[in-house]
């Protein structure tokens, strides 16, 4: 043990931790990690397996958070686990890696680590961990096989865009411990890997299995292959923008849904984006020149990655998914450097000059991290617990009706009012406990009218009623077109999430 190292990583963990933990304490939830939560909380363990087709998220994740949803009302919970997981990267990171200490500090100050994967509560924020655990169990699977792919099995079952990762770890386990054993004739050597590659197996299964029918049971993840040349250009541009300026990315984001009429790049931002590409290209040459091995496992597992942005997820780019592509880049470097003799022909595809870029690439992207660290302490990230408070001081629970839309805007409301009034979904017919992606909620996004909800009085005898709309959609006027029957009684203020802010209204017509 290096006592020196392993102090120096427990008090920069130590560090990270309180940091982040402030940050976390400060955070309010929004829609999708009140999902994840809502889901845990009332479905069974079979009936969340069978959800999961329509979620489209591998279990591993789900099955953890599950037992405290199910024992504690606090979503404090899930948000610990994510931290704790992330505290524990942060430690393998810093003791167990071959980076200098300049990149080690340039990868744990990065928006990724210091903001998107610790203080947002979602599946992502448990992959650097095994991620980590996994470059470092990769020299030890002769002693250690089966643990090795267990962690590689639950890697896969984290996010689908870690899917082909995974598979291509498991492709060169099965390389270099059985099939070189079989050339070689060392049978008794393979006996203590095919448990391990059992185990791999069935972790890539299951994620087959639960993903294979979202594309027709989720509404919202549908293939696309029209203007791919467009979506790959815009797709790439949103990777490297989301990295380090995520306001910038949703700008342009908005005008690609036609909420926003300008698209205004600043000069600076497209420099930055060029250095970035240039960086990521030069990575990958490094990789091609001293690994073949590592370079396909990059180019391939991030390049998986990209085909989801591209042909699945065309809409949004959201920075914990871009990360999960960086974490790639990280493994396959920790692969190359761990090898005490590794020595490039070309001094510039080096150790030395390619730790400088690497160092360069992160430190990029830090400011993005403190300025949403800075805003998720000074305002609401999303508004719902500021609704849930007027909702509970404002609105009778027993003798209203609370009608909603847009129910994936919704769940994080539906968490902070915590039983004490109930959200009516009007297309549904039914109160919102979580979201199912199907025809009804892509309604909810299109809007059936208004006439809809004022059609839904004649079927109730309750005194009150309220609608309540997501802020951001401008489609919604309806001080304008329903002037008469309704009247706005509540909105949220600046919000950090662009779609998660609420408009009241109270029915005043007859």
């Amino acid at each position: 043990m290096n006592k020196k190292l392993f102090i120096i990583s427990i008090a920069l963990t130590i560090i990270y931790a309180l940091f982040t933990l402030n940050t976390i304490l400060h955070h309010e939830i929004w829609a999708d990690e009140a999902q994840v939560w809502q889901l845990c909380k009332y479905l069974s363990f079979t009936e969340l397996l069978n959800h999961l087709h329509n979620e489209g998220h591998p279990p591993l994740f789900y099955l953890i958070i599950m037992p405290f949803a199910k024992l504690f009302t606090d979503i404090i919970y899930m948000k610990l686990i994510c931290w704790i997981s992330m505290c524990a990267a942060v430690f393998l990171l810093m003791y167990y890696s071959p980076f200098n200490i300049w990149l080690k500090l340039a990868i744990v100050l990065s928006s990724g680590f210091i903001y998107f994967f610790p203080v947002l509560a979602r599946n992502y924020s448990i992959i650097p961990f095994l991620v980590f655990l996994a470059a470092i169990l990769y020299s030890k699977t002769k002693q250690h096989p089966v643990l090795y792919a267990l962690t590689i099995a639950l890697i896969a079952n984290t996010h689908i865009i870690m899917y082909v990762f995974s598979i291509l770890l498991g492709i060169i386990f099965y390389y270099e411990n059985i099939l070189l054993n079989l050339r070689n004739k060392n049978i008794k050597e393979i006996k203590s890997y095919i448990a391990a590659l059992i185990i791999m197996a069935m972790g890539f299964y299951l994620v087959f299995w639960e993903l294979i029918s979202t594309p027709s049971s989720n509404v919202s993840f549908k293939l696309s292959f029209a203007q791919t040349g467009y979506t790959s250009i815009r797709m790439v541009l949103l990777f490297f923008i989301s990295s380090f300026n995520y306001d910038l990315c949703w700008h342009i984001q908005y005008y690609v849904m036609g909420l926003s009429s300008t698209l205004n790049l600043p000069l600076i931002d497209i420099f930055t984006v060029l250095i970035m590409t240039l960086i990521y290209i030069f990575s990958f040459i490094v990789l091609f020149v001293n690994s073949k091995k590592w370079f396909f496992t990059a180019f391939l597992g991030i390049g998986f990655q990209f085909a989801i942005y591209i042909f699945a997820y065309n809409n949004l780019m959201y920075v914990n998914r871009v990360f999960c592509a960086h974490l790639i880049l990280i493994f396959c470097f920790w692969m190359l450097f761990y090898n005490d003799e590794f020595k490039s022909r070309y001094k510039i595809f080096g150790k030395k000059f390619s730790s400088i870029i690497l160092t360069l690439f992160f430190a990029i992207t830090i400011y993005n991290g403190i300025h949403y660290t800075y805003s998720d302490i000074r305002k609401e990230y999303a508004g719902a617990r500021k609704t849930a408070e007027f909702i509970k001081e404002n609105i009778d629970p027993e003798n209203s009706v609370i009608m909603i839309e847009s129910e994936p805007y919704m769940v994080a409301l539906v968490y902070y009012l915590n039983g004490s009034h109930e959200l009516y979904s009007v297309f549904r017919k039914k109160n919102l406990r979580y979201v199912i992606w199907d025809n009804i909620t892509k309604s909810n996004f299109a809007d059936a009218g208004w006439a809809g909800y004022i059609s839904y009085l004649k079927e109730t005898d309750k005194r009150d009623y309220y609608v309540i709309n997501v802020k951001a959609d401008k489609k919604h006027v309806l001080e304008k077109t329903q002037k008469d029957s309704f009247k706005l009684i509540y909105q949220t203020g600046d919000t950090i999430e662009p779609f998660e802010g609420h408009r009241i209204y109270k029915y005043i017509g007859k």
